[in-house]
């Protein structure tokens, strides 16, 4: 069973809380979605089925060896399966260490929340966790290869993806209880006890990336609120 090491908030989330804090405006519940053509606003173009399905297995890697996984076997894996090069330039240089700091193994096991929203988007997982709830770490091995019994290229080849209008929504409400969540934290205020602040904002991530974001790579993705 894979666990999440540590339960803190790592270092990289609370340098981004402090900047976003600086920037915070007090406008609730902004959407961006719903800026009119006087905005010049232009729709994402979101990733398809077999995009989101590469990520999850690049992201599946970089989370497992966090979590312990045998670095030079998750490697070999993904060389194998032709998936080094979906991997981050962070990404890389996270799994070619051989001893991460504490800080980058806590960040990583963080996305395991960031990857639940992959999951979710190719309708491999339906019920997801509260907002306050840290996901299940382990429960994606009976999903995802190399534990599900199908190989890299099949599980791509084989991905469907949510509609349109339904990852939209997600992505929405997830901004929104972001935003809430990071309105009281910055306010000294305390976060309402549904949200759990560094849950949504990895959830958030996921769900934007998926959702397009200008097209922008994996790290280069922010949780604007």
């Amino acid at each position: 069973m894979l666990r999440r090491r540590g339960s803190a908030i790592g270092g990289q989330f609370q340098r981004r809380l402090s900047a976003s804090c600086q920037s915070l405006q007090s406008t609730p519940f902004r959407n961006i979605r719903s800026m009119t053509e006087d905005d010049e606003y232009q729709p994402d173009e979101i990733r398809s089925a077999s995009e989101i399905a590469t990520r999850a297995l690049a992201l599946f890697a970089v989370v497992g060896t966090a979590l312990g996984a045998p670095r030079t076997d998750v490697v070999e894996w993904l060389r194998r399966e032709s998936l080094w090069e979906a991997l981050s330039p962070q990404e890389m240089v996270f799994l070619s260490q051989d001893s991460p700091s504490e800080r980058e193994l806590i960040n990583a096991t963080w996305r395991s929340e960031a990857l639940l929203m992959l999951l979710w988007s190719i309708g491999l997982i339906d019920d997801l966790p509260k907002l306050n709830d840290q996901c299940d770490a382990g429960a994606f091995q009976a999903v995802l290869p190399p534990f599900a019994g199908v190989t890299a290229g099949e599980f791509v080849a084989g991905a469907r993806r949510r509609e349109d209008a339904e990852l939209l929504e997600m992505a929405d409400s997830l901004m929104n209880a972001h935003w809430e969540a990071r309105e009281a934290k910055c306010n000294g205020r305390p976060v309402p006890e549904r949200l759990h602040l560094g849950i949504v904002q990895e959830r958030h991530y996921g769900i934007n990336w998926a959702t397009g974001y200008g097209g922008l790579p994996w790290n280069d993705v922010t949780t604007d609120t």
